[in-house]
């Protein structure tokens, strides 16, 4: 069996702005991967392999991302490692999960938190006889506690203030966006993509955002946006490792650690290689808040490169998220400043130092044991591959 190779080009793009591009040069003993090899790398326990087959190949095809082993078995492995085939799975206590959520929230908004929003749950959806608070105590799926959430949105805002003028009591702080936050699920589907990024991609597309929702729990659905996420992005990583970091501590994390780690060691600064050089809001957006990082940042510019301006070094770590971060001025220069002060070259990836913290976990995890337990499952998908019969 021959070792895939890596290399990485420089692409031009109509702006004139230079792009590092991984591309995976595949040799000649490892063929595009066929549909039926697809199915076989499944486990046989998983029903209708050949229809989970269909759908990967559906999405790496629509995607434009290549049938290389490397990208089918990394597909195949997150989606086991996430919900182990099932495009809609269980999430054990979800009604517990929600009940403490909507406990704490009432609790914040003084003595009239509790019965107002107790009032709110008294309302019916279309799709249910049941009243909201009926429903969230036997909650089981993901997908079940979304429609209950984007009904119960739907009503507030239909009933609201007409006979729910007691909220108004609360000084505002009962709003459909504070409801829609009680919603513990931010990922979904058999790959558990972010719902953030699953609606950007899909209102790109002209779809609303209850389209994007109600397609991640199909399998296509979820399968094709857990595959853009995975895969539809460029980063020169040599090994899938960090993608799979990337995928659970957010675009660009493993390469954005390295850098950190660097400045750490030029600077003196105690950071965490968490991947983020930037603060974010809750929706994703950069905040002005002044990281630990970009305060690095400064100081390492005051001392290695004064040429720099304030302002540009802002405006480059602003695109931190996108591989356009390697063509500024501020990774060329800290990179060169590394490689003379270090005397090697600096790494490009590191693993970074994240703690995984859900209410559908038992106990919180670290972005390490997540890409390790997912690579396990890549290497014995990979040997699948090169176990596979010759073609005729």
């Amino acid at each position: 069996m021959r070792r895939r190779a890596w290399t990485v080009v420089l692409v031009v793009t109509a702006c004139a702005r230079p792009v590092m591009r991984p591309v995976e040069v595949v040799e000649p003993s490892l063929p595009r991967v066929s549909e039926a090899e697809v199915a076989r790398t499944i486990p046989r326990t998983v029903k209708d392999r050949d229809g989970w087959a269909a759908d990967i190949v559906e999405a790496l095809d629509a995607l434009e991302l290549g049938r290389s082993p490397t990208s089918v078995c990394s597909v195949v492995a997150v989606i086991e490692q996430e919900s182990g085939f099932n495009p809609n799975p269980v999430v054990p206590g979800l009604a517990r999960i929600v009940q403490e959520r909507l406990d704490r929230y009432s609790a914040k908004l003084g003595l009239l938190g509790r019965p107002a929003l107790h009032a709110l749950l008294q309302g019916h959806g279309p799709s249910s006889k049941e009243t909201f608070e009926q429903r969230l105590e036997h909650v089981k799926t993901e997908k079940d506690l979304d429609v209950i959430f984007r009904e119960l949105l739907d009503y507030y805002d239909r009933k609201y203030p007409t006979t729910m003028m007691l909220l108004d009591t609360l000084g505002g702080a009962f709003t459909a966006s504070h409801l829609e936050d009680l919603n513990p699920v931010t990922t979904a589907g058999s790959m558990q993509v972010s719902v953030r990024y699953a609606t950007q991609q899909g209102e790109a597309s002209g779809l609303t955002g209850s389209m994007v929702r109600d397609r991640l729990y199909t399998r296509r659905g979820g399968v094709h946006y857990g595959t853009a996420r995975l895969l539809g992005y460029d980063a020169a990583y040599a090994d899938p490792l960090y993608r799979f970091a990337d995928y659970n501590a957010g675009l660009y994390a493993s390469r954005n650690a390295a850098l950190q780690a660097q400045l750490a060691e030029l600077t003196g600064f105690k950071l965490t290689a968490d991947g983020d050089l930037l603060a974010y809001n809750r929706v994703g957006r950069p905040t002005d808040a002044l990281t630990n990082t970009v305060r690095a940042l400064m100081a390492w510019r005051t001392r290695y490169a004064r040429s720099l301006s304030d302002a540009q070094l802002r405006r480059d770590a602003a695109t931190e998220k996108t591989a356009a971060f390697e063509a500024t001025e501020t990774w060329r220069a800290l990179k060169r400043t590394y490689e003379h002060h270090a005397g090697r070259a600096p790494a490009y990836a590191r693993m970074p130092d994240v703690t995984i913290t859900s209410p559908k976990m038992k106990r919180d995890r670290s972005t390490a044991w997540y890409a390790r337990n997912v690579n396990l499952r890549f290497q014995a998908c990979l040997g699948k591959l090169r176990a596979r019969a010759p073609e005729a």
